[in-house]
């Protein structure tokens, strides 16, 4: 049980472990919500280029080498926003979180991601290696060419957050 007084202190003691907590602000929401709007926004067009130019041919030989033919669906910007927009949000929860740790900043913003970038488009595309629906070339070229957009997502996210 700790004692009454080690729960009103800024510094928490666990064993081995010591955290501070003095210099962590209040998370503005607001500026959070604006910070993934723009990095979504970014996401989205970085994202449209990667898939929708340097990637094309290879996804219209995947959809058509399954069998299935090439047709345009009106509601594919909608999934496609969404899923920006989660990637937005990811990353910009780890510049948050992050920012009490390493404090405020570009190297701060570059580590988060690059965190979102393996967490969000490395790991899924290392799961989707063995499976044959794409060259494995594919999947290296997509994992490589989404590193700089996340990156740059990020710090724009980052340039605009700001602690309450």
């Amino acid at each position: 049980m700790l004692h009454r007084s080690l729960l009103r202190q800024k510094t928490v003691t666990v064993p081995g472990i010591y955290r501070r907590m003095r210099n962590m602000g209040k998370i503005n929401y607001g500026r959070l919500i604006v910070a993934a709007l723009v990095a979504a926004v970014f996401y989205f067009i970085a994202d449209g280029m990667i898939h929708g130019k340097v990637l094309a041919e290879a996804h219209k030989a995947a959809i058509t080498g399954a069998g299935k033919e090439m047709r345009e669906d009106p509601t594919s910007f909608v999934y496609f926003a969404a899923f920006d927009l989660g990637k937005a949000l990811v990353v910009m929860l780890l510049y948050v979180t992050a920012r009490s740790r390493f404090g405020p900043g570009v190297s701060t913003a570059i580590f988060a991601g690059v965190v979102g970038w393996f967490a969000i488009e490395v790991v899924p595309n290392l799961a989707n290696l063995p499976f044959p629906f794409y060259p494995k070339s594919v999947y290296w070229e997509w994992m490589a060419i989404t590193f700089v957009p996340m990156v740059v997502g990020a710090i724009l996210g980052g340039w605009i957050y700001k602690e309450a």
